[in-house]
């Protein structure tokens, strides 16, 4: 569906038109009812909206602002140490209340981690990334973190390019499974807008349960994947806990 279509889907459903629902008002409510469906795709837990995002590593600095279009949750953090192209480490996640030694200041921070896998980590400080390692020296897009995004609002009611198709290489497009529950979002949010609102239809007050199925059509992306458990490990020394799943 282009944005085109399901505005005129709309009006068609609302019996409206650009004057009693205009293209400015009617791209409001889309963005916000793809907003909220989109964190609830977030629970299929399939990585539709995984994308991997980068920063530059500074000579000695260790905090870093988390990426500003972040939808919800950390997939993995890697590091990219030597300047090497493509040479990244992953990150372990790093918890203070498991770690005995001092965490302050640059002399103690070397002298208890490395850049290696399994001695270099990464905390959740203010919105930022904390980096644990060895020192840190220039390094362009030397931080690649891989973490769900928000995917693009629709920029006009007017476009005629499938709302699915990404717009860039690092921005995700809407699934086709959740158009026509966008489309009927939007309806009931018009409706509910009005000085009187509007009793929904019968289909309409099904909303939650259309969304449900909705989502459901987004799991199960992958049947070959392998799902393994594992204890979490110990890394001597450091006291944090991790998983290489």
């Amino acid at each position: 569906m282009t944005p085109a279509e399901l505005v005129a889907y709309v009006r068609l459903k609302t019996r409206t038109n650009t004057a009693t629902l205009t293209n400015a008002d009617a791209l409001i409510l889309a963005n916000k009812v793809k907003n909220d469906i989109c964190q609830r795709a977030l629970e299929t837990d399939e990585d539709i909206f995984l994308l991997p995002t980068y920063e530059d590593f500074v000579e000695d600095q260790r905090e870093y602002p988390m990426y500003s279009n972040i939808l919800s949750r950390i997939k993995r953090v890697e590091g990219n140490f030597s300047g090497e192209t493509d040479d990244y480490i992953k990150l372990k996640s790093f918890d203070l209340a498991g770690y005995n030694n001092p965490v302050t200041g640059e002399a103690n921070i070397i002298k208890h981690f490395a850049n290696q896998y399994g001695r270099c980590f990464y905390d959740i400080m203010r919105k930022s990334l904390f980096i644990y390692s060895g020192s840190i020296i220039d390094v362009t897009d030397g931080l690649r973190i891989w973490v769900n995004t928000w995917p693009a609002n629709i920029a006009s009611m007017e476009g005629t390019t499938d709302m699915s198709v990404d717009p860039s290489t690092t921005t995700h497009g809407i699934p086709k499974e959740l158009h026509s529950v966008i489309a009927k979002g939007v309806i009931i949010e018009w409706k509910e807008s009005q000085e009187k609102p509007i009793p929904l239809t019968e289909g309409e007050s099904n909303y939650i349960y259309d969304l449900e199925k909705s989502i459901q059509t987004l799991k199960k992306a992958d049947y070959d994947r392998e799902v393994i458990g594992k204890i979490p490990e110990y890394v001597t020394g450091v006291g944090a806990t991790g998983s290489d799943l």
